[in-house]
């Protein structure tokens, strides 16, 4: 087993300050108030991009495979509408084709959506690890976390071993959510490097959650590779140092055991040479938060038709949104949000604000101020929609407002429930 390889070696001093090193092995992260914020966030952040450029190549293979079929399925229904709207009797050339038909120009489109949802996976997982806000925590499911780190090391481990997957059921913690999915990712990662290529057949990697006596949430991640000599298992926790040579800088795991004895949990590491490795991750349950009962018992069966206000500088996106709402509601498409602003300042009225947050010029958030200042009633009514609140100013805005905050691709599923919710005019 060999520790990650991570980002450039930075200046021993910043980690002395993150990792102390003095009296036993330096395993202790000090606690919060000893830290400086900006050494521990540059070196997580390092750490965290570190990672994903080493699954950068498996990131794109995820991609590319499913936008493939999404592109050629659409492209062949394309050419079979095409060709219907210039027959004469569309009906015919829509059912004629050695195996097409409608029914497979629908089994087609389904292909297509399906191949969308899936790309779309693959990008939520990535946002969560590389831009999460390492400060934020929330009530969490660790198997959903577990999961997402297990798609994203994917394609590193699929040519070394099999991936087991054994989720029983654990409480919930208060954790950050991309904090703790890298730390997942760089066991994952770590334990694919255990593993030569080649033998995927004769090695496994194995993932098992399950709730301890304690009533902790427990993870263990396990291989069946090289192992770990005796003399190097005391100090795999140990900021700099690695087994990986030139190729590894040795962050991985110092940060990640940071980040669990953070949560006032424990990181553990058992091996043995030749046979693999496990690393325990045991986490303490959160305090349970009263929840009311779902709001869709209170909404009735037959929605009455909003009027929806589409703010978003991609013309494309904008157009296919609407379209997909219009059978249902009434939507105004606007492409840049000075414009939408004049047409809110004239007394025009909507149900539901559907804003992207991001934009040139006017921003979605510049709009939102603006509304705020001339009736704060309409800032209820915005929806936010972002492919990536990627600024530090755009991160702050999602935290403070309140906002529901979609991100693209957007689940169309779940803005229909969030304008069936909004309060008619």
């Amino acid at each position: 087993m060999r520790q990650d390889d991570g980002a450039d070696a930075l200046i021993p001093v910043v980690v002395e300050t993150l990792l102390p090193s003095s009296g036993e092995v330096a395993r202790e992260v000090q606690d919060e108030d000893d830290v400086p914020a900006d050494s521990e966030n540059h070196l997580l952040q390092r750490d965290r991009m570190a990672a994903l450029g080493t699954l950068s190549a498996g990131v794109a293979h995820e991609i590319n495979n499913p936008l493939t079929y999404v592109l050629v399925n659409l492209e062949h229904v394309l050419r079979r509408l095409r060709a219907a709207s210039a027959s004469r009797d569309p009906g015919a050339e829509l059912a004629s084709g050695t195996s097409d038909g409608l029914p497979g120009l629908v089994h087609a489109l389904q292909h297509a959506v399906e191949g969308g949802h899936r790309i779309r996976r693959v990008v939520s997982d990535l946002l969560t690890f590389a831009q999460g806000d390492i400060e934020r925590s929330g009530l969490l499911d660790v198997r959903g976390i577990v999961e997402s780190a297990s798609q994203l090391a994917w394609h590193e481990i699929r040519h070394r071993a099999r991936l087991s997957k054994t989720f029983a059921e654990v409480p919930l913690i208060e954790a950050n959510e991309g904090r703790l999915g890298q730390v997942f990712l760089n066991l994952l990662i770590n334990a694919a490097h255990a593993i030569p290529e080649g033998q995927a057949d004769r090695h496994e990697v194995r993932i098992v959650t399950h709730t301890d006596e304690m009533g902790n949430a427990v993870v263990e991640v396990s291989d069946t590779g090289v192992g770990i000599a005796p003399q190097d298992l005391a100090r795999v926790f140990d900021p700099f140092f690695t087994t990986k040579g030139h190729e590894g800088s040795g962050l991985g795991l110092a940060m990640s055991h940071g980040t669990i004895r953070r949560l006032r949990g424990e990181i553990t590491v058992a091996s043995t040479v030749g046979q693999g490795t496990t690393f325990r991750v045991v986490l303490r349950p959160a305090q349970r938060r009263r929840s009311g009962p779902p709001s869709s018992r209170n909404e009735p069966r037959i929605q009455p038709r909003k009027r929806v206000l589409l703010i978003d500088d991609e013309k494309r996106l904008g157009e296919a949104i609407a379209r997909a709402l219009s059978d249902d509601h009434d939507v105004e498409l606007e492409s840049e949000a000075r414009t939408a602003l004049d047409r809110l300042r004239g007394g025009e009225t909507f149900d539901v604000i559907l804003c992207d947050l991001m934009m040139p010029v006017m921003t979605g958030m510049d709009l939102y101020a603006e509304v705020m200042q001339g009736d704060p009633k309409l800032a209820s009514r915005f929806v936010f929609m972002t492919g990536g609140a990627f600024s530090a100013r755009a991160q702050a805005f999602l935290q403070t407002v309140g906002t529901p905050c979609l991100q693209k691709p957007v689940d169309m599923s779940h803005l229909r429930s969030l304008i069936a919710r909004a309060k008619a005019l």
